[in-house]
């Protein structure tokens, strides 16, 4: 018995030593485990921060480089045409461009030789000099004409570094004229590092391929942290070496004598690398406590083992007890997290009771198949790929995955995964463990959430409307667009808590969010500052104060449109309204969020001041742009209907005089207000869309016009040109609208001069040419009006059927001063000439003009000079007078029966046309 009870206690020590040394294995490989997957982690999280230093820095040198290509174009758009190039003009256009790029301390401009000839900024650095620097050699050996960046250089100012970015110009024939260069302080560098979080013993630096060092942060006051100071550890150098462009490695030879794992990433389009890293002792300080701790509960196995064994060893007959505990243990950890076993090819062969809990399938239903059954979709093939491509590196992975219930529902959950090895290496299973993390992504959602969104009413609050409306100001800089603040403030909102109590005003604060936000649409920001103030953040309205004050308008006029439907509180119905400040942003370089939101903020207080349930703009004068326009787009409709339109026509006369046609100008005679200029009310018909019937009216009418001069000898064979608008020729029945119109009035197809801008020929060539073409087939002519001032393509123009050219006034009006409108005039004569198109120059106002347009071969005119704009009764008149003698110039002064008359005194422009 004595024996049985001595092999029974050997036995037991046996077991004791055997399980501890398990459990010491068990810890020591559950901690190696962890280390490796720390390790793993911190090494993604390197790269991460590596590739996002590489970003940063790339994004600058792309925002450098397009400063330089407009830089570049504008250089050579001056070699091309020197007469209209000026230093001081591109000395303001570099200080434009500097503007834009802060990062950059100068930019120099070089010619072939490298010597600098403009420069704007404070340049410690510029690449010009008479020994031809190998950059300079390297834009003149390039044939791709790209962006060259410098290593770190040393400045002349103090003891600056700087980076010099570069690109060549050339002259018109393509050979090498010199390069622009933009300076960037190694500085600069500096910050963009300093914005990492990188932990106590981080780093993160900045070296070019020589390794000179060009930042760091943190920054060590030490030689080796100097910028321009060449160095690295021994791991660094090795890799940069090695030729790789990215890669992670371990160093513990810095310069602060700090261990860190390290990502390198050498940057595609610059000369340099960067390298960011994290401190040993910071990434490892939890499995340093974990290891604490594991010291710690091997002891106290140790000993609970031992005295367990000593106890077992008294008291033999409970081993059936001991059992019990250790089926109890194990239950009790079955149940803590879900657990699936998986073969080789990842066919499940067990899951224990938590797995069946977590995701409702039973044992039953999954053995046999995969994890893919309870996929959620919402990661792709490349995240299942780099998961198990980790697990086949690594031995394991873990993280957050989104995976799907037997119900179907969607939740997060923690999956870890361990491969399972056999002696020969190879994986016999796979071990998965997760947990259901439902309740915590939800609680980090709620404090997301009540940092960032009004409780009551779901809307963005105040904090994240400033930083929307910081990053809008930031937006309407870049593109030079403009947007808009509009501050909401409900009417007699106090007295809804006053007399129904604050959850019905509560109630209403809901719907009156709801109807906001239906209201201006998802592109844009509706918040809630508090109490009954809502403010509408829109982005994006055009480049002009005006059409954006006129989106704005539109926009809080539907919204004080919407809020003004009835409410339902409770069991009764409530009718309220609101009050809205307007302002505008984005023409104030470097403007304050708090800005636009205090102008916004009083131009409401104006709105309630004016009796409330209005709009007001925070600037009177666009208040009253805005009131004007939108009278005038109402009256507009009003004078079609009314048919207070009338046609003015301006002669158009030949090389001896003789009236060979004229131009019908559209004017609109208002009952209350007189004449009014086309150039007020034509925008507003484009934009309107009713340009439409306003161009139909003025072809109706000329064409009338038209058929009533076929009758009589003297007015048959002139021309009328009528202006035709872009969107107006667009219309796909234009054709067949123009030949009803002549087949009404009986006009002659061969008398009708259609005008059409560039505008209306550069989208949809080829039905532009149809419509034109169908149109010629009848006798009717074409005429390009304004040519010069818009795109002037060649390439049209030679396909298009024209049958005469309008030189603008712009290049009539200084083309005896300004050399340059002369000889765009002479151009456009000879290239009609060259295509046998006829020419004719509108805005000739003096005999001057007309004898140099006539010397150069232009012998028809239209302008001041042989008659304004007049009615259709006073151009008949004349007419008869000219037939009656003929042997002069018409112009207004000769006129019988007219008084002296100054030249250009009409307030009525003659180029405003019919459309």
């Amino acid at each position: 018995m004595q024996k049985s009870k001595l092999s029974v206690f050997q036995a037991l020590v046996a077991a004791v030593v055997i399980l501890n040394l398990f459990m010491t294995g068990l810890l020591a490989y559950t901690l190696h485990a962890s280390r490796q997957r720390k390790e793993a982690e911190v090494r993604t999280t390197v790269e991460n921060l590596s590739l996002l230093l590489d970003q940063t820095v790339s994004g600058t040198a792309r925002e450098i480089d397009i400063s330089l290509r407009e830089i570049q174009a504008h250089l050579e758009w001056g070699l091309r045409y020197p007469e209209l190039q000026d230093t001081p003009s591109l000395a303001s256009f570099l200080k434009v461009q500097k503007s834009w790029i802060t990062e950059v301390s100068a930019i120099s401009i070089c010619d072939a030789s490298g010597k600098v000839w403009l420069e704007y900024g404070i340049s410690p650095h510029h690449p010009g000099h008479s020994g031809e620097p190998s950059f300079i050699q390297g834009h003149r050996n390039q044939a791709d004409g790209g962006m060259l960046v410098s290593k770190l250089l040393p400045g002349r100012v103090g003891e600056d570094w700087n980076v010099v970015f570069s690109r060549r110009y050339n002259h018109p024939d393509g050979s090498f004229a010199g390069i622009i260069a933009a300076s960037v302080p190694a500085s600069h560098f500096a910050k963009l590092l300093s914005g990492l979080n990188l932990g106590g013993r981080g780093i993160a630096l900045m070296r070019d391929l020589d390794m000179a060092l060009i930042a760091r942060h943190p920054p060590i006051n030490a030689a080796a942290g100097q910028t321009g100071s060449v160095g690295g550890s021994t791991e660094l150098t090795q890799l940069v070496r090695s030729g790789v462009r990215s890669g992670t490695f371990y160093s513990d030879r810095t310069a602060d004598g700090i261990t860190r794992t390290n990502a390198y990433r050498r940057l595609s389009g610059m000369p340099v690398f960067m390298v960011a890293g994290l401190g040993e002792e910071d990434y490892l300080a939890q499995w340093n406590e974990d290891l604490h701790k594991a010291l710690l509960l091997g002891t106290l196995f140790l000993l609970v083992t031992g005295g367990s064994a000593w106890l077992l060893a008294r008291l033999i007959q409970s081993r059936e007890q001991a059992a019990e505990r250790l089926r109890i243990a194990a239950t009790a950890f079955d149940a803590q997290v879900g657990m699936f076993i998986t073969d080789a090819d990842e066919v499940i062969q067990r899951v224990n009771q938590a797995f069946t809990k977590i995701t409702g399938y039973t044992a039953e239903e999954v053995l046999g198949r995969t994890p893919r059954m309870m996929s959620s979709g919402r990661h792709d093939a490349a995240f299942y790929a780099a998961m198990w491509d980790e697990i086949r590196t690594t031995g394991s992975w873990q993280g957050e995955i989104w995976d799907q219930r037997k119900n179907g529902e969607v939740y997060p959950q923690t999956l870890s995964i361990g491969a399972v090895k056999n002696t020969q290496g190879q994986v016999t299973h796979y071990v998965a463990t997760l947990t259901d993390i439902t309740a915590r992504k939800s609680s980090e959602e709620q404090v997301r959430t009540l940092a960032f969104f009004d409780p009551l009413t779901r809307l963005p609050n105040r904090r994240m409307l400033m930083e929307r409306l910081e990053h809008a100001l930031r937006a309407c800089e870049r593109h030079r667009t403009r947007g808009a603040l509009l501050f909401v403030d409900l009417d007699h909102f106090k007295s809804i808590n006053d007399t129904d109590g604050h959850h019905q005003g509560d109630r209403l604060l809901e719907q009156v969010a709801a109807r906001l936000v239906e209201a201006v649409g998802s592109d844009n920001t509706v918040a809630r500052l508090g109490g009954d103030e809502f403010v509408v953040l829109v982005e994006d309205l055009g480049e002009h104060a005006l059409e954006a004050a006129l989106q704005a308008e539109a926009l809080g006029a539907r919204i004080l449109q919407t809020l003004a439907r009835a409410y339902t509180l409770g069991h009764s119905e409530y009718r309220g309204s609101a009050s809205i400040g307007v302002t505008l942003f984005g023409d104030t370089p470097g403007e304050g969020t708090e800005e636009p939101l205090k102008r916004a903020d009083l131009a409401m207080s104006q709105a309630k001041a004016a009796g409330r349930n209005v709009l007001r703009f925070f600037d009177p004068q666009m208040q009253a742009d805005v009131k004007t326009r939108a009278e005038l787009d109402a009256g507009l409709r009003v004078a079609l209907e009314q048919e207070q339109f009338v046609l003015h026509f301006q002669p158009q006369v030949d090389r001896d005089g003789l009236i060979t046609g004229a131009e019908a100008l559209v004017r609109w005679l208002h009952p209350q207000q007189g004449m009014i200029s086309p150039a007020r009310f034509i925008p507003v018909a484009e934009e309107s869309g009713l340009i439409l019937p306003l161009g139909r009216w003025v072809m109706e009418h000329a064409c009338t016009l038209l058929a009533r001069w076929a009758g009589d000898p003297r007015t048959a064979e002139l021309t009328l040109a009528v202006n035709v608008s872009a969107s107006q020729f667009r219309q796909d029945d234009f054709v067949d609208d123009v030949l009803g119109i002549l087949a009404r009035t009986g006009a002659q197809p061969r008398c009708l001069k259609l005008e059409l801008t560039e505008g209306a020929l550069v989208a949809g060539v080829e039905d532009v040419i149809a419509k034109m073409e169908a149109l010629k087939a009848l006798g009717v002519e074409f005429s390009l009006d304004d040519f010069g001032t818009g795109y002037s393509s060649l390439a049209y123009l030679k396909r298009l059927p024209l049958d005469q050219l309008k030189i603008d006034q712009s290049f009539v009006r200084d083309i005896l001063e300004d050399p340059s409108d002369a000889e765009i005039a002479n151009m456009i004569i000879m290239l009609a000439r060259s295509l046998g198109i006829a020419v004719i120059a509108e805005g000739v106002e003096t005999e001057a003009q007309r004898d140099f347009l006539a010397t150069k071969g232009c012998h028809h005119y239209q302008g001041y000079f042989f008659g304004r704009p007049m009615a259709a009764a006073e151009f008949e008149s004349r007419l008869a007078w000219t037939h009656a003698a003929p042997a002069s110039p018409i112009h207004t002064d000769a006129l019988p029966g007219q008084g002296s008359r100054q030249i250009g005194a009409d307030t009525m422009s003659p180029t405003i046309t019919s459309t």
